[in-house]
């Protein structure tokens, strides 16, 4: 088949959609599938990649780091024409998730979308004088953004449940985002040892988040929750890999509570070391209810790291308490899950049960699943 994929974050951005597209694209390459990726510009974006195809974009104006395209209709559309897709696969709602939903209906071609975000989470950076409704208007938003596509995908039943509550009556599947599991399995133990001496963080228990630093993310709550463990245990670090708005405010929070020594910020780091940076990390930390999937989770159960994290539907079908993580609700959980998972990361053999408990996220069994949708579809 020839295959579309409209999104508005691709690699070299960090983050679960730019990743999941990636990952789909290769996973459809591997199985013989022609793979066509439409997708913004971006600065960092150093090598060329086959058959991808980047338009014009300007920063998202709600959320300065993201880029929204404002593709040249005509001109694309005949490019589009010349590759004769047989299905278009959605992944953002904006720009090029728009302009793949018109392409889909002008070509009359099957139209599949996959939806990640949970706008409700982010109706804070939206600020309407006046206007109450940013969650009602958050759900009209999706409903009109799913109502065009033949089929939805979605990474958890969480996701499927909400979708339902909004009243979208559309065959919805789904389907897990898998990883590049054996990117995580091994770490290269010299860049590992260079991180830990330049962090300071050798011969400590490390607690370990990564991902993008936001309000929805709840990092302040994981900071305060670290500030009761330090009390009692002198050894052990907090390190907040990633980049995002709430940095600073952070950073704030940790001098006024004196962490400063304690809690380490990397800022953003190249997506070929985020391997590197997991291994640095003895328990992965959370307290996000905003995850639809939940990606960096798998990332760290793949790296061998157990996760402490807050309870969240996404959850299910990930976390198996006592075994590869713990969940919490309150601090005294967290407190209690971080004196036992810290009793257990010297175990034999935890690293390896750990990754095995992840191995139904493989790239493959992803890409096959959504293959499986294309064919329903294209016949």
């Amino acid at each position: 088949m020839n295959i579309g994929i409209f999104t508005d974050t691709y690699y070299p951005e960090i983050n679960g959609v730019a990743n999941s597209s990636y990952e789909l694209k290769k996973g459809l390459e591997k199985m013989g599938h022609k793979v066509y990726v439409f997708t913004v510009t971006n600065p960092n974006a150093e090598e060329l990649e086959e058959d991808v195809f980047r338009m014009a974009s300007i920063p998202f104006l709600f959320l300065k780091e993201r880029r929204v395209a404002y593709p040249l209709i005509q001109k694309w559309r005949r490019k589009i024409e010349s590759l004769h897709l047989d299905v278009i696969h959605t992944q953002t709602e904006f720009g090029m998730g728009h302009f793949g939903r018109k392409a889909a209906e002008y070509m009359n071609i099957p139209h599949v979308h996959t939806y990640h975000t949970i706008y409700e989470d982010y109706m804070h950076y939206i600020k309407l004088p006046g206007n109450s409704r940013t969650r009602e208007i958050a759900r009209e938003f999706t409903r009109h953004c799913c109502k065009y596509a033949d089929v939805v995908i979605v990474p958890t039943e969480k996701v499927r449940i909400l979708l339902k509550s909004y009243h979208i009556d559309k065959n919805i599947r789904v389907i897990p985002t898998g990883i590049k599991l054996d990117k995580f399995f091994t770490a290269d133990e010299d860049k590992v040892s260079t991180l830990k001496r330049k962090y300071n963080i050798e011969d400590k228990l490390v607690l370990i988040y990564i991902g993008r630093i936001s309000k929805e993310k709840n990092l302040h709550e994981i900071i305060r929750h670290f500030y009761e463990i330090q009390n009692e245990d002198t050894q052990v670090k907090l390190v907040i890999v990633g980049d995002g708005p709430e940095l600073d405010e952070l950073k704030r929070q940790s001098v006024e509570l004196k962490l400063e020594d304690k809690v380490i910020f990397t800022g953003a780091v190249p997506w070929s070391e985020i391997q590197d940076y997991y291994a640095m990390g003895d328990i992965f930390v959370s307290a996000s209810t905003s995850e639809t999937q939940g990606l960096t989770y798998a990332e760290a159960l793949a790296s061998g790291l157990p996760i402490l994290v807050r309870w969240d539907e996404c959850l299910k079908g990930i976390l198996s308490p006592m075994k590869n993580g713990m969940d919490y609700n309150e601090q005294d959980e967290f407190l209690h899950g971080y004196h036992y998972l810290a009793g257990k990361i010297h175990e034999k053999n935890l690293k390896e049960e750990i990754r095995e408990s992840i191995h139904f996220l493989a790239v493959d069994t992803f890409a096959e699943n959504v293959e499986k949708v294309y064919q329903g579809l294209v016949g």
